[in-house]
């Protein structure tokens, strides 16, 4: 069975591991300090807090812009419910706005009519890896006073405007969870431009507790005062030590699913059972972490199909609000339409060249098997 996620882990993550645990010291550390480091000279970031899961950081970026009980938060539907459920944690209400067919990603022209005095912030969501409308958002927010938050737990290398996805956003969230570029079993991460905002993102990661300020005796070192609540949600060195061996790695698994996702868009384009999502590669460059596809036929006749075929296929996320939690369905036409049809195939680092034609010959013979 070809798969449709494959887990990328480094020969060499084992033994750097072991060498972490043997140091003595696997808190958080010099390895999660180094993984810092590397991150923002790889990918050109100003400032990030690294964290125990994507899922923190995004509700550490809400309670550090201030969102919490009676407020709004504008999102949307088409995610993983982490997004959306870090909201809830918050004492806030998700508000769905609709999603392009064409991208999955939050629609601009759907947002800014949705806007309250109870509104606090945006949140949008680089889905599959392609960067959402980011200049028409922010202007957006800038023009109500709204903070923007950034789910980019699928969008790591992911690029708009010539620039890494990370490197201008307010607050970006990223995931290093199992089957992400950079896999360091569950872990996250949290960028901002500005100072001030990191060193209160630091501070509220590890309890309302600023490390690097606690008053330290023979009897040990503790916080001169905690003026603010925080969490627990700071990396620790053995997740630092994966990091820092997949990162080594990016390159290659990156450069893969570019190759990869070329060969789907190329080989799929004209296809009348198809339709590919529309990626303006000038402006916003995918990573192409997951490969959705429109389906214009009956979606589980051709999920069978693949699967008979030894091809995995699936639907990564559901809108959200169709979850009792969220409040129930809303009216989001767009969000109806890809819940229908959409589908993901295969795309990993271990796919071979001749897994890849095959899947594609396989889609490609699909519209012959569905006349029957």
């Amino acid at each position: 069975m070809i798969k449709l996620y494959s887990p990328y882990v480094p020969k060499e993550a084992g033994e750097e591991v072991k060498k972490t645990i043997d140091s003595g010291w696997i808190n958080t550390g010099e390895k999660e300090k180094r993984f810092r480091e590397e991150l923002l000279k790889k990918f050109n970031w100003s400032y990030c807090v690294l964290t125990n899961s994507c899922t923190s950081a995004l509700r550490l970026a809400l309670s550090t812009v201030g969102v919490g009980h009676g407020n709004e938060v504008i999102t949307t539907p088409w995610t993983m419910i982490a997004t959306n459920t870090a909201i809830l944690e918050q004492g806030a209400r998700p508000v769905f706005a609709d999603i392009k067919y064409d991208t999955l990603n939050i629609d601009p022209d759907d947002i800014e009519h949705r806007i309250t005095p109870k509104t606090k912030a945006i949140i949008m969501v680089h889905y599959a890896g392609y960067p959402c409308d980011h200049t028409r958002i922010c202007e957006i927010a800038v023009k109500h006073n709204l903070h923007v938050i950034e789910d980019a737990a699928q969008a790591l290398g992911s690029k708009y405007r010539g620039r890494y996805i990370g490197r201008l956003g307010e607050y970006v969230c990223f995931s290093f969870q199992t089957v992400k570029i950079i896999n360091t079993g569950d872990g996250g991460a949290v960028t901002t431009p500005l100072k001030e905002n990191y060193e209160k993102l630091l501070r509220k990661s590890w309890f309302g507790i600023d490390r690097e300020k606690r008053i330290k005796s023979y009897l040990g070192s503790f916080p001169e005062d905690i003026n603010e609540l925080g969490f627990k949600y700071n990396m620790n060195d053995i997740t630092a030590t994966l990091g820092i061996v997949s990162l080594r790695h990016f390159d290659e698994v990156y450069n893969r699913r570019q190759e990869i996702g070329r060969t789907y868009r190329e080989e799929l384009s004209d296809l009348e059972h198809v339709k590919l999502l529309e990626y303006d590669d000038d402006q916003k460059r995918s990573n192409y972490w997951m490969f959705p596809i429109h389906i214009l036929g009956n979606r589980d006749k051709f999920a069978e199909y693949m699967y008979k075929n030894g091809i995995e296929t699936g639907i990564h996320n559901h809108r959200n609000d169709r979850w009792s939690i969220f409040g129930g369905l809303r009216k989001l036409p767009n969000t109806e339409r890809v819940e229908s049809d959409i589908i993901h195939i295969p795309i990993h680092q271990d796919l071979k060249d001749e897994e890849v034609y095959y899947i594609v010959r396989k889609i490609k013979e699909w519209r012959k098997h569905s006349d029957k």
